[in-house]
């Protein structure tokens, strides 16, 4: 499904730790890889000779991704692999890339060079998440001990799409995840959960005499939505809890061993100028599993 995908690295452990990931995304219908290295004008102030610094740091970026390209992926037959560097904003230069290559995806880490020291989402990937048109998997990285050393490893991406989550809040922007998800049965899917969470923090204690209400209405839409994807052949299962969406969804995804989230970029709970939703923007900043942010607007190409 995702034939084309363009992945930004920055040389960091976080992106070299994801890049060996990449290949599995095969599963997905990767044919091509697109590796894209940003470099900062921001930066140019520590630099002695601007242009001879950008010209150097483009061909060493180059470089090391040929090398990246001819190491890694000609051990995965029917996979293609290009090189691209640019000069900006890095979160702009993605996206225009990803425009003018009509990508399909784009993969990103959570942690890496230009991010928030301390955020568990940096401000890189959080840019191209709310202006992106085409969806965005936002890879989960931890650090293990492994034989009394530390590294850093990417969770979840040897089968992505084994297992999925869906929390929808029934809006035309949640229902565009669903949609998508209806298009992956080629992708090694065996089970989605669709979750709703009554958001107490709203329904409390104000509408609390009309829960029973809610309750029913939403486990009718849960049945209606389940009803819809069981004819494509998947194993579907619906949840309908009370709490605070983002806590929720997050504590489901470990309990059901979830592969990845599937989340649109705007629910009914965003405010008006938002491209991302205050509960995807949660989820994604402190997501215990891959997330996959689908946008309101999608742009899907070769698919």
């Amino acid at each position: 499904m995702f034939k084309k995908i363009l992945f930004p690295v920055d040389f960091s452990l976080h992106s070299n730790t994801l890049l060996n990931c990449i290949p599995n995304l095969k599963k997905a219908g990767m044919e091509e890889i697109i590796l894209v290295h940003v470099i900062d004008p921001t930066e140019a102030v520590q630099w002695a000779n601007v242009e001879e610094a950008i010209t150097a740091r483009k061909e060493e970026a180059e470089e090391k991704m040929r090398s990246i390209i001819s190491a890694t992926f000609p051990l995965h037959a029917g996979i293609k692999g290009s090189v691209m560097t640019a000069i900006g904003l890095p979160y702009r230069e993605i996206l225009r890339i990803a425009d003018e290559h009509e990508v399909s995806l784009i993969v990103m880490g959570s942690h890496g060079h230009g991010f928030w020291e301390r955020a568990i989402l940096g401000s890189v990937a959080h840019n191209v998440l709310r202006k992106t048109r085409v969806p965005v998997i936002i890879a989960k990285l931890t650090c293990i001990e492994e034989n009394g050393e530390k590294k850093t490893v990417c969770m979840g991406m040897q089968n992505i799409f084994r297992k999925i989550l869906c929390p929808t809040d029934f809006s035309e922007s949640s229902m565009s995840a669903l949609r998508l998800i209806g298009r992956l049965e080629k992708s090694g899917m065996e089970k989605v959960i669709v979750v709703h969470i009554q958001d107490t923090r709203k329904l409390l204690p104000h509408l609390k005499h009309k829960m029973k209400e809610f309750n029913k209405i939403d486990s009718e839409r849960l049945a209606k939505i389940q009803t819809q994807l069981e004819p494509a052949g998947y194993k579907v299962k619906t949840i309908l809890q009370e709490g605070v969406p983002s806590v929720a969804i997050n504590k489901i995804a470990e309990e059901e061993d979830i592969s990845v989230i599937v989340l649109s970029s705007q629910g009914r709970s965003a405010i008006k100028e938002a491209l991302m939703g205050s509960v995807s923007e949660a989820i994604t900043r402190d997501h215990v599993r891959p997330v996959m942010i689908i946008p309101r607007n999608i742009v899907m190409q070769d698919c």
